[in-house]
């Protein structure tokens, strides 16, 4: 993070300006620091505009400059755990997905013309080869890959297959201002790993610039080694989790 420390600082003070609270900012910051990371971009500006800017969308601060239904794209991202509940809800006011992009965005389009309800499914697969079977098998009942963000597939069909004259359209909601949205889960998990990075690091610091008595460097290395290991086990619950379909409440 420190290549973008400027960045990411005076974006956390945007937000805080804004009124969001200093936990969410931590979290949002690091959330968007490892996509960054991630995508290998150099360059948040390019990625997500000036940090007034970002700040603005990610706390609803430009609702009321934002275009209205005549608007067609809009690009958004969710935690695993809400998912599936922003794309249906999303769906249903007609945000078709056209991809996800490199930084593991939904890409969404609307016509306003011909404006339609969707819906969406999630599922995983390891490879090309299982993706494949996974479509194959979804395909006869009308579903679509529309996209896939590391072992996760995403899926999509009109609405109308399920709920036919239901699934009409008539008025168009606004785009939201809003494009991260992450869950109280998500929230508690991503705390956890901080937290254990934090032990981890500050434990070893204080042994080798602090020395002392030598009784207490088993109990120094023992955090520095747990905590890595109390990261790991949350990754493995999280994606347990992921396997099983949990949801926020």
């Amino acid at each position: 993070m420190s290549e973008h420390s400027d960045y990411f600082g005076a974006l956390a003070e945007k937000l805080r300006a804004a009124g969001m609270p200093r936990s969410e900012v931590t979290a949002t910051v690091a959330e968007l620091t490892g996509y960054l990371t991630e995508s290998g971009s150099a360059d948040p500006y390019e990625e997500f505009g000036a940090p007034e800017d970002f700040a603005a969308r990610l706390t609803g601060g430009r609702a009321a400059q934002e275009p209205g239904a005549e608007a067609e794209t809009w690009k958004w991202t969710a935690d695993i755990y809400t998912d599936r509940k922003h794309l249906n809800h999303y769906g249903d006011q007609g945000w078709e997905v056209q991809g996800l992009d490199r930084l593991g965005r939904f890409v969404c389009r609307r016509d306003p013309a011909a404006a339609m309800r969707w819906e969406y499914r999630r599922e995983s697969a390891n490879n090309a080869a299982e993706r494949d079977a996974v479509s194959a098998g979804l395909a006869p009942d009308g579903w679509e890959p529309c996209g896939h963000w590391m072992f996760f597939m995403y899926f999509k069909r009109p609405k109308a297959a399920s709920a036919g004259p239901a699934a009409e359209l008539d008025d168009l909601v606004a785009p939201p201002a809003k494009q991260l949205f992450l869950g109280t889960t998500y929230r508690g998990k991503l705390k956890q790993m901080v937290g254990a990075a934090v032990v981890s690091g500050t434990g070893t610091a204080f042994a080798i610039h602090y020395g002392g008595d030598p009784v207490i460097y088993p109990a120094l290395i023992g955090a520095a080694v747990a905590a890595p290991a109390a990261m790991v086990l949350a990754w493995h619950r999280v994606k347990r989790e992921v396997a099983q379909g949990v949801e926020d409440a």
